[in-house]
């Protein structure tokens, strides 16, 4: 079995340069794909989950082609694919497509590996076939394979509604409406999650030409009629989410990082760690001319309180802060990430093994703050956040950690690896037998 093993890191004094947004890349693909016309995306992330949608989109009839500094896209109407749609591990592939793969003159058929195929999007298959669109669940429970049925768009119905669970479904629905040529509205049941990746959507969907009013609540987004995606030229930002890695290893190991290709005025959810490390005590400063983080790393973190409602994906790295923070920790509204790659919440609760005092509760994580932790064998469950996570606790931990599947952060962050080596962390990928994670 393969195994990342990570030593203690000694401080440092580094300077790096924050990789491309996974999550801009992603949409801005799909986006291009159903612009009529060129697009031109720019300093792309080529992480898995990004060549995933690209594949799915290239059997939906869009073409492109790389070059040096990013992809052009042709997009247009949808075509059959030959194939099933395999989106790998990339879950929000599937939402975003699901909906629109409807405009395909013929059924599409989607699947994905094994963590995907175990998710269930019950409410979200209930939604479209409210709303008119026949998709179902080959096994009938609700998760993949899924196979949808094509549905003319202008034959829609001006209303749709899916639960607010996660943000991804509606989405989905958001991206399909202006193809219907008529006023959407896209509202939301039960309590609404994560609105802030949907914001980042609908700002993206304005450089593509199409507008969304947003209510203050975020539980409905209407979609005027008579609307077109139309080609453009996209830079992708520089992913807050992933240079958080390095920020909470800086803060945790008294180092000084400066950070650049941050830009804090583009909508990022996991722009939130910023404001949680400044709570926490760090000493933070933001450059916008540079467009840069600097942290000096000082003295233990304080515990605090985090609602992670709106940045759900921070919640692994978040973790590994509070084990360490001095006094209590919480965090609250993340029931949803029992949903994602892996149930998130269970999987870093094996910060135990490395001596932390972590509690599973109904919708987060209580931390009861320890001063070190020690080196243990770790499960990533296949999760590039949980792994990337426990990386770093290995990182400040005394002796030797094992993290499972080295390639797992290829599916957001290809460079990982590399850019923590380079930064000092003692790290390799090793083969070793293991009877019990």
């Amino acid at each position: 079995m393969s195994f990342l093993s990570i030593r203690k890191v000694s401080p440092f004094d580094v300077r790096m340069v924050a990789p491309p947004s996974k999550y801009h890349t992603h949409r801005a693909f799909i986006l291009a794909s159903l612009s009529e016309g060129e697009s031109r995306i720019t300093k792309i992330s080529e992480s898995l989950d990004n060549m995933a949608t690209l594949r799915c989109l290239s059997l939906l009839g869009t073409r492109y082609e790389r070059s040096q500094d990013g992809y052009t896209v042709w997009g247009g109407p949808y075509q059959t694919p030959e194939n099933v749609l395999d989106a790998g591990n990339s879950g929000s592939t599937i939402y975003f497509l699901l909906a629109l793969a409807s405009t395909a003159p013929e059924a599409v058929i989607f699947t994905g590996d094994a963590s995907v195929r175990s998710r269930p999007q019950k409410p979200y298959l209930e939604a479209l076939n409210r709303w008119g669109i026949e998709a179902w669940s080959t096994r009938g429970d609700g998760r993949l394979p899924i196979v949808v049925k094509h549905h003319d768009p202008k034959r829609l119905g001006p209303y749709v509604e899916v639960d607010g669970l996660l943000s991804q479904w509606r989405t989905g629905l958001i991206l399909l409406a202006p193809l219907t040529g008529h006023e959407v509205k896209v509202t939301t049941t039960g309590v609404v999650q994560e609105p802030t990746y949907v914001s980042m959507t609908i700002a993206m969907m304005k450089q593509f030409g199409v507008e969304v009013i947003v209510s203050s609540d975020h539980r409905s987004y209407l979609i005027p009629g008579k609307q077109y995606y139309t080609p453009t030229t996209i830079q992708i930002p520089g992913d807050i989410s992933l240079a958080s890695f390095a920020l909470a290893l800086a803060a945790l190991t008294g180092s000084h990082l400066v950070c650049s290709n941050i830009d804090l005025t583009t909508i990022h959810p996991e722009a939130a760690i910023i404001p949680v490390l400044q709570r926490m005590g760090v000493d933070l400063r933001i450059n916008p001319e540079a467009q840069s983080v600097e942290i000096t790393g000082s003295g233990r973190l304080k515990g605090i309180d985090v609602d992670c409602s709106d940045a759900p994906d921070m919640v692994p790295i978040l973790s590994v802060l509070f084990a360490l923070a001095e006094g209590r920790s919480r965090i609250q509204n993340a029931y949803q990430v029992r949903f994602k790659e892996s149930n998130r919440l269970a999987a870093m609760c094996q910060l135990n093994k490395m001596g932390a005092r972590v509690k599973e509760t109904a919708d987060g994580l209580e931390f009861e703050g320890v001063e070190k932790l020690r080196g243990a064998t770790i499960d990533s469950f296949h999760d590039h956040r949980v792994q990337m996570s426990f990386v770093i606790a290995g990182s400040v931990a005394e002796g030797v950690t094992l993290v499972s599947d080295p390639s797992a952060s290829s599916i957001s962050y290809p460079n990982f690896v590399s850019d923590i080596r380079e930064i000092g962390v003692p790290i390799e990928a090793i083969d070793q037998p293991v009877k019990s994670l």
